[in-house]
């Protein structure tokens, strides 16, 4: 007999798993990201400055939320190869970046560079923990 879903107990990882494939998470996520696009175009003016940290916001909420989505395709896609989770990394960061680059130079940001640079590593270490979170965790069960 098998517990009811709402009694089944909850690995650390799946909370985590939880909380990243969440809109509240991804939310929480893109504000660090929105402030800095702010501060590092805050000598173009503010309202410049305010509409890349909006922007950047926007796209970064979008981008965890339907990001985590895309790596979870791409992982099942991917897990007959060798590296299926380096797949998923670099399937992830490119999606990221092609998106954060159209995204500004539509919006005309000054800054392209230092607006994009310091997320580098902090998008890599998501994308490659991410990917090493759905080779931990099973996926969540469908509701009935």
């Amino acid at each position: 007999m098998s517990l009811p879903l709402a009694l089944t107990p909850v690995s650390g990882w799946q909370r985590l798993r939880g909380l990243t494939d969440s809109l509240a998470g991804a939310m929480l996520g893109a504000a660090v990201y929105a402030a800095w696009a702010v501060w590092i175009n805050r000598a173009a003016g503010l309202e410049m400055a305010l509409s890349a940290g909006a922007g950047h916001w926007l796209a970064s909420t979008l981008l965890t939320y339907y990001g985590t989505a895309a790596m979870r395709a791409i992982e099942r896609r991917t897990r007959g190869l060798r590296h299926p989770a380096q797949a998923t990394a670099l399937g992830g960061l490119a999606l990221t970046y092609l998106v954060l680059l159209g995204l500004h130079l539509a919006l005309g940001t000054p800054e392209l560079l230092l607006t994009l640079a310091p997320g580098l590593l902090p998008n890599l270490l998501f994308c490659a923990g991410y990917a090493e979170l759905l080779r931990r965790t099973p996926p969540p069960p469908c509701p009935r």
